[in-house]
């Protein structure tokens, strides 16, 4: 059954000019017309559409996992649950081929992971069914063969968060299920589609699709309007900066450690960061969060005493509000703490130090990261109480790794000091400040004597520190000859510094 077929709007080709309308048919279908299209040609005004529906040998795999399936069943649960006779279908996105009439074939563009997943619901539920698509990539067909295995445990209630729903399988019709089709005359065409097909040719960031998923979570007009002008209130050139701060953060946590992916891996980052933000968010839209507060007993009376605003970092998360609030507090946090000078409640010493001290160059872009996420976390458990104390104790920290190596310092090994160490977990796991200021005090390292010339970037470092602790620090000669002095002589400025705010 045959929904609608769209048009070609004219502001769509204007922002490709060099595309011809009668090269490229926009159509919108079911699932199972797409499915069928093999053996039951699709007519568009006049136009056939027919042939076997293929994956192109350079395509990447198909690597969904569970948490996709998840996703997508969790999806059909929901569509299902609203007994509107009048509802939609089930709208699934938009599917990109390039038909090529001389094979017959329709060469799969975008869309072969959900196609893929919706041909192995279909495996389970119709037997007899064949759809004929050849997969020669191992990866793609490991996956397959895994995702198969967990689908038919899901049939037979082995999956205990599926359990409820038994039948849940067999209950998807594809015949309720909506795609639209874009369908080319060259693969080039197609390609210029899949790389143009969200905003007029610029792709969504992640915090764009983040955005849009908890916007559409809301139950009211009013709450949707209210947390746009929230959203758009914020700078949001640094949000998805921001948010990878926070995933590492709920990425590092010892107890269940997740690898993140390294900076060069942008499009691994922008998975990661949606699915952190959207996939694991919990979709019972409950408005709960986790703040850290401490109870004082005085000769029978208790106070309880908020020791910070900000909710726990690692906090479970859920649809629409509870999401919403936790991002736009924290891009908040990010502006008053590393970007503007004026909240009353940080004292000038700490935004001095801050902008005498922390920077990205001389080999120290990752451990600048670092130290805007370690005090990120502070606050988050402390608040603001003793914040330029624990800046300074945390940078001797973080910043031993720019003069314990004998080079710039790497993604990966940031990512080792902070596993053997716990660091995130013993910033946001000590009780009290001065708990976290003896691990602090008690961290040890070894000055590296390599790589000491005075053009060389860790001489570079060592005048900066020279400078904002008035000279408390030597340079980088004496240090070369004199390597366990460093660390006592830094100790030394950074008390003087604390002795004198």
């Amino acid at each position: 059954m045959e929904i609608k077929q769209i048009t070609l709007e004219n502001e769509n080709v204007n922002t490709m000019s060099d595309i011809n309308q009668k090269d490229v048919i926009v159509h919108s279908c079911t699932l199972q017309s797409l499915l069928n299209c093999r053996s039951k040609p699709l007519i568009i005004n006049g136009y056939s559409l027919n042939g076997q529906l293929t994956i192109p040998e350079y395509q990447r795999p198909y690597v969904w996992k569970e948490k996709q399936l998840n996703k997508l069943l969790q999806d059909f649960i929901d569509y299902q649950k609203n007994e509107d006779v009048n509802k939609p279908f089930y709208y699934l996105g938009s599917i990109i081929l390039h038909h090529d009439k001389a094979s017959e074939q329709l060469n799969i563009i975008d869309g072969q992971q959900r196609i893929t997943t919706s041909l192995l619901i279909q495996k389970l539920v119709s037997q007899n069914f064949k759809s004929n698509i050849q997969y020669s990539s191992g990866i793609s067909i490991d996956n397959i063969k895994r995702n198969l295995s967990y689908l038919k445990a899901i049939k037979n209630s082995d999956i205990f968060e599926f359990k409820e729903y038994p039948q849940l399988l067999e209950s998807i019709d594809f015949n309720q299920v909506n795609v639209t089709l874009i369908i080319t005359s060259t693969e080039d065409l197609a390609y210029t589609f899949f790389e143009t097909q969200n905003t007029g040719g610029v792709r969504l960031s992640g915090s764009d699709i983040i955005k849009a998923h908890h916007l559409r979570a809301l139950p009211t007009n009013k709450l949707v309007n209210y947390q746009a002008k929230r959203w758009e209130s914020i700078d949001t050139s640094r949000v998805d900066k921001i948010i990878e701060l926070l995933t590492k953060v709920r990425f590092w946590d010892n107890r269940k450690w997740r690898t993140y992916p390294f900076y060069r891996d942008k499009k691994g980052i922008k998975e990661t960061l949606i699915d952190e933000f959207t996939i694991n968010t919990s979709k019972n839209n409950e408005d709960v969060s986790y703040y850290y507060s401490a109870v004082k007993n005085d000769l029978g009376r208790s106070f309880q005493l908020h020791e910070s605003e900000y909710k726990q970092l690692k906090q479970p998360l859920s649809d629409g509000n509870n999401s919403l609030d936790f991002i736009i507090d924290y891009v908040r946090l990010y502006q008053k703490l590393f970007l503007d000078t004026t909240d009353h409640r940080i004292p000038d010493e700490f935004y001095d130090f801050r902008d005498k001290v922390l920077h990205g160059i001389h080999g120290t872009l990752f451990l600048k990261e670092l130290f805007e996420i370690a005090v990120i976390c502070y606050v988050s458990r402390f608040g603001y109480y003793r914040i330029f104390e624990a800046s300074l104790w945390l940078y001797r920290a973080i910043y031993s790794k720019r003069v314990s190596s004998n080079r710039n310092v790497r993604e990966d090994s940031i990512y080792k000091f902070v596993f053997d160490n716990q660091f995130i977990d013993n910033i946001i796991e000590v009780f009290t400040p001065d708990e976290l200021f003896l691990f602090l005090k008690k961290f040890t390292y070894n000055f590296n004597k390599e790589n000491t010339g005075k053009n060389q970037s860790k001489a570079k470092h060592i005048h900066t520190l020279r400078n904002y602790f008035d000279q408390k620090i030597n340079n980088i000669d004496y240090y070369s000859e004199n390597h366990r002095d460093f660390d006592k002589h830094l100790i030394e400025g950074i008390i003087d510094k604390i002795n004198k705010q």
